[in-house]
């Protein structure tokens, strides 16, 4: 499977993503970004690998924006779509915008490339092909990201990152849209009437409620702030635009349903993983050795075992009342890590889950105080079985 090169002519590997010094700085940025979508054409859109909710969706909701510039624009989404959201992708298909996933041809060189929703280059999801225009010094790359996180870096040019805290890269393009729609001159001059179209709200609000699972996520107040005002607001649109009867969907409990709802295969799955739950004190855990994890992902899809794992993980949160733990190999033909998922209940509080990247020196990884993954290289932890007990006992400190 080809990532992308580490290394570009636009980006230095030491810039460590922070949120903006100033409501200036940030308001510059904006308006730079909105200087491309007036002028710019041809924009190709990236997002990281194996996509979520909020990264698949921000990619669709920054498409159809650009459309509504006239401007033509691609989407390449390397990676499994889940079928919980194929209708983001009817919504590509209804718009005439091309969605290309791998193996699929890039018609014609990008003008703009768009980063969505990607902690640091190395995990943009991208194709030998595309990796040459990202290192190409005379393509502007646009990147709008919410990870914050101590490994995060810059992967856009320096000026043209909107990168800032956030629950979702979504919130941060219903925080664009809402700037954009106080400028009338230049929505009346691209013939843009109703700028918060229904696709775009519902792209939105899929990736607001999927990186949040429905808010509970949410732990701080400001955060809980900023969610329920977009939210609140891009809901009332959505269900006011839906007809009676047509089956669409017309609220966020909708969304929700969809986007949790698992196929029998993932059923299945899920319950096999189940099986091999453990607790220790307020920590439920589900540990797969090599062999193990060889076994289920000889089995399945790699997307769907990820999507699975991530359900589980909330899963052992919820049934221990504390925190869920799971850990598993990747295929030998993804990478050579041993990745980690770690997540607090939803009625937890005061507790942050980030002081486990700190206290064990982890690099790779990062997340939010409810959430965090990590990934170790199998050649650094050659027997996980002590450092699972430490973070264990850790847990049980926090």
């Amino acid at each position: 499977m080809e990532g992308r090169a580490t290394e570009t002519a636009k980006t230095d590997t030491t810039r460590k993503k922070q949120s903006f010094s100033s409501i200036a700085e940030r308001n510059r940025t904006l308006e730079r970004i909105f200087g491309y979508l007036q002028n710019g054409d041809d924009f190709l859109l990236l997002g990281h690998e194996q996509p979520d909710e909020d990264c698949i969706s921000s990619l669709v909701a920054i498409a159809l924006l650009i459309k509504k510039f006239g401007k033509s624009v691609t989407l390449f989404i390397r990676d499994q779509i889940p079928a919980q959201l194929s209708y983001l992708t009817n919504i590509c298909s209804y718009n005439t915008i091309p969605l290309l996933q791998e193996g699929s041809p890039l018609e014609k060189k990008p003008k703009i490339i768009c980063i969505l929703d990607t902690p640091k280059p190395d995990m943009i999801a991208a194709a030998p092909e595309i990796d040459r225009f990202l290192l190409d010094p005379d393509i502007p790359v646009i990147e709008i990201d919410h990870h914050l996180s101590a490994d995060a870096e810059y992967a856009g040019t320096p000026g043209l990152c909107l990168v800032n805290r956030a629950s979702s890269t979504c919130e941060l393009i219903g925080f664009m849209c809402c700037k954009l729609a106080r400028q009338s001159e230049l929505l009346e001059k691209f013939g843009i009437r109703n700028l918060f179209s229904r696709n775009l709200v519902l792209a939105m609000l899929t990736g607001m409620i999927g990186d949040t699972k429905f808010g509970l996520t949410m732990k701080t107040n400001r955060d809980k702030f900023f969610y329920s005002f977009f939210s609140t607001r891009f809901s009332h649109i959505l269900q006011q635009s839906v007809h009676k009867n047509s089956g669409n969907y017309a609220s966020m409990t909708d969304i929700f349903q969809s986007i949790e709802k698992l196929s029998p295969d993932e059923k299945d799955l899920h319950q096999r993983l189940l099986e091999r739950a453990h607790y220790s004190g307020r920590t439920g855990y589900v540990i797969l050795d090599r062999e193990s994890s060889r076994e289920f992902l000889d089995s399945v899809e790699y997307s769907l075992f990820v999507k699975v794992i991530k359900s589980v993980t909330d899963f052992l949160s919820e049934k221990s009342g504390t925190v869920g733990m799971t850990a598993y190999y990747d295929p030998d033909d993804v990478s050579d890590l041993i990745q980690f998922r770690i997540r607090t209940a939803r009625t937890v509080s005061g507790m942050d889950l980030r002081s486990i990247l700190k206290d064990f020196s982890i690099s790779d990884g990062g997340g939010h105080p409810g959430a965090v993954g990590f990934r170790i290289s199998r050649k650094d932890l050659p027997d996980p079985g002590p450092f699972v007990r430490d973070i264990l006992s850790k847990l049980e400190e926090l």
